[in-house]
Parts: structure tokens; sequence; C-alpha cells
């Protein structure tokens, strides 16, 4: 691949992951909020980040068989999309079903972009310059999910909702840059 194109792309990339992981960021501050609202327990709230978890470790060897099958693209685009869908379900939800359901696709959203966007990058640097670029990668994601809260703190300032919407219109930025 093209050195100018293959640092674009990279470039590309991380900007999603950073993206992604900033949405994920942003609704920290606001979990807490959002169970005294709706009189949920500690315990629910542990379960919903558990259900992200194993929705993620379930669907994530399927969607790295398809990123091979359909291309990494594709699959990193359905991920963003999915992700955007499951913040706008949180934003809007007013039961606990929801809530549930939310982070049950936004567990299979981070099963479609971490194989995709770890197998790109594979794909356009060199053996040499992949550690790298990977540490790029770990670098996006941590610094999106580190100034994610603190923005999402600003955010509740126009509504306990506003991380969520905030965070799905992110990754659907995200997905459009991809396209």
């Amino acid at each position: 691949m093209n050195p100018g194109v293959s640092k674009m792309t990279l470039v590309i990339l991380l900007s999603n992951l950073f993206i992604s992981f900033i949405g994920i960021g942003l609704v920290i501050p606001v979990m807490p909020t959002i169970m005294n609202e709706m009189a949920l327990s500690g315990s629910i709230m542990g379960y919903m980040v558990a259900a992200f978890a194993l929705a993620q470790l379930i669907v994530s060897p399927i969607t790295g068989k398809w990123t091979d099958q359909f291309g990494r693209k594709k699959i990193l685009i359905v991920g963003l999309l999915i992700f955007s869908i499951s913040e706008l379900l949180f934003g809007l939800g007013k039961t606990v079903e929801m809530l549930f359901l939310s982070r049950i696709l936004g567990g299979i959203s981070g099963a479609f972009i971490m194989p995709a966007v770890t197998a790109f990058i594979a794909d356009i640097t060199t053996e040499s310059a992949r550690p790298k670029a990977l540490g790029y990668m770990s670098a996006a994601i941590n610094t999106g999910f580190i100034i994610g809260p603190g923005i999402g703190g600003l955010l509740t300032e126009f509504g306990t909702r506003t991380p969520f919407f905030t965070a799905a219109l992110l990754a659907c930025i995200a997905a459009v840059i991809s396209f």
C-alpha cells in the first residue's frame, strides 16, 4: 500500500478508536445519576457492565472471522453504527430492559470495531512499523477513555442523557469519516 495512503488510513483508524472511546467514557459520570433516576441497584448496574463485556466476548470471534470474510472497513463501519444505535437507545431508554439491550449492543459494537481496527492496522503497516502503530492504537483508546468522562461531566450540564446522544453523534461521524 502507498505510504501516504497508509498514514491517512492509520490516522482515520486511530480517530475512530479515539472517538469510540471518548463515547464510552462520556457516559461514565452519568451512570450513577441514571441509577438513582430509575431506582436501579448497584447490582443491576454491574450486570449491565457485565452484559456489555459478555456480548463482546461472545461475538468477537465471529466478527474476527467476518473481518477477514467481508473486509475490515465494512465491519468497522457496521460496528460504529451499532455503537451509535446503542448509545441512542441508552439515551432514550426509560426501562431497565432498554438499558440492557443498549449495553448488549454496545458490547457487540466493540466486537465489530476492535478486530477490524487491529487487523486493518496489521494490513497497512510493515512488520517493523507495526509495534509503533499498535502503540498509537493503545494511546488512542486510552486517551479517549481518559478524557471522555471529563467531557461527559461537562455535557451533563445540558441534561442527564446528553452524553449518550453526543456519543451516538460522534459514532455516526466516525462512521462517515470511515466511509
